[in-house]
């Protein structure tokens, strides 16, 4: 594992602003991103930025409830899954786990991932926010085995 990105954020724009700038310089078709924190501390806008670096322009919804949303560009694949609400690694099996990760044209990024990591062989990246005050967020990024970026 290796630290490849650390940022500090004052805002919802500025999060999605690294989102956005990690996208672009990091993840790659095939690529599997682990995004976790605490609750509310910015995963979802962090996914928005992403998503606007990779070219997607649809409005990104937090899939807390639907578990899982996807995001096409031509015959590429946003997948935004959350696994929140789901409390063991079967229901991560049962949600298609496997077909998700074989897409190499997609890119899975997964909020609340860390709940199951040890569904996720290497190399994936994991992206981390918590808390640094009221209005301030650090986000730190880790590359676990050879990453594509």
């Amino acid at each position: 594992m290796k630290i490849i990105a650390r940022w500090q954020s004052k805002s919802e724009e500025e999060t999605q602003k690294r989102g956005e700038e990690l996208a672009k310089k990091f993840f790659h078709p095939g690529d599997l991103v682990i995004v976790a924190g605490e609750l509310g501390v910015g995963k979802t806008q962090l996914v928005k930025g992403i998503a606007r670096g990779l070219g997607i322009e649809e409005e990104i919804k937090s899939p807390s409830f639907s578990l899982v949303n996807e995001y096409k560009k031509g015959d590429f694949t946003l997948y935004h899954l959350d696994f929140y609400r789901l409390e063991k690694e079967e229901e991560v099996i049962d949600l298609g786990w496997e077909e998700y990760q074989e897409d190499e044209k997609g890119i899975v990024i997964v909020e609340w991932g860390d709940k199951f990591s040890s569904l996720f062989p290497p190399p994936f990246f994991w992206v981390h926010l918590s808390y640094g005050g009221e209005e301030i967020r650090y986000i730190e990024v880790f590359c676990y085995d050879s990453c594509s970026g």
